[in-house]
């Protein structure tokens, strides 16, 4: 009888259920699944890294068969500073924007970043990153259709609350490894002030993350390419269940990846990255919930497009990955 019931009203528990995880806080930052095509979104200490302009625009559809699941895109970029004629250039500044949808909410996201890097005597690199921008948040609560019709937690609409924030992380790499950690979003501000539920008002909770990996060269075709990712939130009243994306990928001739990710949350991911041409890069992920969601959920949908403007000078270079990390 249950499992019928969810299966008429799938999006009415969906909200149902994301209400009650958001009723006294909320994390801040867009779900990804290829984080390592694009980690300027959770550690500001990237930017720069790879040493050309570089942008990156992403798209992501979770639980694609439920309505009112999230949806997301985002787009970044971030360049070195200084003459591309100069050996190490040690400043770099980025910019990204994204937007997510779940249910009546919608949080639209616009972020600076700058980072200054050191080269170590290894000749791996040491960088230094902050970032500062805006969340704007919206809740539409009049447009659902409630149980009950006074209930006071949907009794008026959140419009355009902005909510300034800033992070800072620091990024430690060379060709062959890497190793990151970040808190993207320092301030936990209160999506809005006069609201109150159960006495709490619905709050930002700060997160903390941690990415690793390496790089090892099989061959001249194959390489393959270990990778983590930790995240943990939490504000000292309530914390979000800590959660490591553990991921293994393989490159062959510097063109096609093919990568398999196990995240702790119970689900299994499947990468796949081509580098179409010398500039552009294509990527598509797919999320299976190894849980009874599953049976309802469609999975989730990932897709990147990547530009990496290369130097004049490797107009003859053939397709290639600009870089592994």
């Amino acid at each position: 009888m249950i499992k019928t019931s969810f299966m008429r009203k799938p999006a009415c528990i969906f909200y149902l259920v994301y209400l009650f995880c958001n009723c006294a806080q909320a994390q801040t930052e867009v779900h990804s699944t290829m984080f390592m095509f694009n980690k300027l979104l959770f550690n500001p200490a990237y930017t720069g890294s790879r040493e050309i302009v570089s942008a990156r625009a992403g798209y992501r559809s979770q639980w694609s068969a439920i309505k009112g699941a999230p949806k997301s895109y985002c787009f970044s970029a971030d360049a070195p500073l200084g003459s591309k004629f100069r050996e190490f250039r040690e400043a770099a500044i980025g910019l990204s924007f994204s937007n997510e949808q779940i249910g009546v909410e919608r949080k639209q996201n616009i972020f600076g970043y700058y980072a200054y890097r050191i080269q170590m005597k290894n000749e791996a690199i040491l960088s230094m990153g902050i970032s500062g921008g805006a969340q704007m948040y919206s809740a539409n609560y009049s447009e659902l259709d409630p149980y009950h019709a006074n209930d006071p937690n949907l009794a008026r609409d959140v419009k355009a609350s902005m909510l300034p924030n800033c992070g800072a992380g620091i990024f430690y790499y060379n060709t062959d490894y890497y190793f990151g950690f970040a808190v993207p979003n320092i301030l936990q501000n209160y999506y809005d002030n006069t609201e109150k539920i159960n006495g709490n008002k619905a709050q930002q909770v700060r997160g903390y993350y941690a990415s690793g990996g390496y790089v090892f060269h099989v061959n001249d075709a194959c390489d393959v390419l270990p990778q983590v990712m930790a995240r943990y939130q939490s504000n000292g009243r309530y914390q979000v269940p800590f959660n490591m994306d553990i991921n293994i990928s393989a490159i062959a001739r510097q063109r096609i990846l093919f990568g398999l990710t196990y995240r702790t949350d119970r689900s299994i991911e499947t990468i796949l990255q081509l580098q179409a041409t010398r500039t552009i890069n294509i990527g598509y992920a797919y999320d299976y919930v190894m849980s009874t969601l599953n049976e309802y959920n469609g999975g989730a949908h990932e897709l990147t497009v990547g530009f990496d403007m290369r130097r004049r000078e490797d107009r003859y270079e053939p397709a290639r990955f600009a870089k592994l990390f």
